[in-house]
């Protein structure tokens, strides 16, 4: 039995929906059920809360691999979530982490890099997914593609090459599934370094319009995510990110999609094409 966590997000529902056509039993752990009814009968069902150690360890019982995605900036839900796999003898966990974990250079990666520590004291068989920044981030973009035509982002002219979380969700399956990614840290990107106004270009393209990238300034952009209410730790680590990405401090470019999956990762193109309509 594979257990997956975070079985809403942008991850783990591909994951659910690739095991699945694999016919792997999967069984999912949520806290709010009513959002996995679109899948049946197809899963079990487990429902709980990270913070509710007694709800992973009933979650976890008969469990051979875990898919854990956390959140949050501490570390108790992952400190609950591997005592819970310890407890019911889990034999392999795959933990979705970030590109920089490995070797951690701001806020973000050291979030990270503390909860990876923690799975890989465990003494369980792990393997960690290191991507980098994710193709659907872009769907932020949606809401001023349709009503103005235009993206305000700041991107400068850093490059990035974002990844398809079809890809990772993909690498995750193929760890879930066969021997031989225990003990492994994979840092995954997709296959093309790209700035943000090379990407609005992209899905001009795909959209058959126009659209205008507009550069906002750092500083501004931070003023705007403090007064969306956002918690002033997560604005500073997010831009602490800005700058290094508009330094070009991320611009790094992986194979390993193809080397595990045995096929090439997605472009940002195609994945364009299967979201299109968000944009429309």
């Amino acid at each position: 039995m594979i257990l997956v966590t975070g079985a809403t997000g942008n991850v783990g529902g591909k994951i659910v929906q690739q095991l699945l056509a694999l016919k792997q039993p999967v069984r999912v752990f949520v806290r709010d059920e009513s959002k996995i009814a679109h899948l049946g009968n197809q899963v079990e069902r487990a429902v709980g809360d990270f913070e509710k150690i007694e709800t992973l360890e009933a979650a976890l019982q008969g469990v051979d691999h875990l898919f854990l995605n956390t959140s949050g900036f501490g570390t108790q839900q992952d400190q609950n979530a591997i005592t819970a796999a310890q407890r019911a003898g889990v034999k392999h966990v795959v933990k979705l982490s970030t590109f920089g974990a490995g070797e951690p250079t701001h806020a973000i990666d050291q979030w990270h890099y503390a909860k990876e520590q923690i799975l890989q004291n465990a003494g369980l068989a792990w393997t960690i997914l290191r991507p980098g920044q994710f193709m659907s981030n872009a769907l932020q973009w949606a809401g001023s593609i349709k009503t103005q035509g235009a993206v305000y982002f700041p991107g400068g002219e850093g490059k990035v090459a974002p990844i398809d979380p079809r890809d990772i969700a993909a690498v995750a399956v193929v760890a879930l599934t066969q021997p031989g990614h225990e003990g492994k840290a994979y840092q995954m990107t997709g296959p093309e370094l790209l700035t943000v106004g090379e990407q609005v270009q992209t899905l001009a393209r795909v959209l058959g319009k126009p659209l205008q990238y507009i550069d906002v300034p750092p500083a501004v952009a931070d003023e705007q995510m403090r007064k969306r209410g956002m918690p002033p730790m997560l604005v500073d680590a997010l831009s602490e990110l800005t700058v290094m990405l508009r330094e070009g401090r991320g611009a790094y470019q992986t194979n390993t999609v193809a080397e595990v999956t045995g096929r090439p990762a997605h472009t940002f193109e195609e994945w364009c094409r299967e979201y299109i309509a968000a944009f429309q």
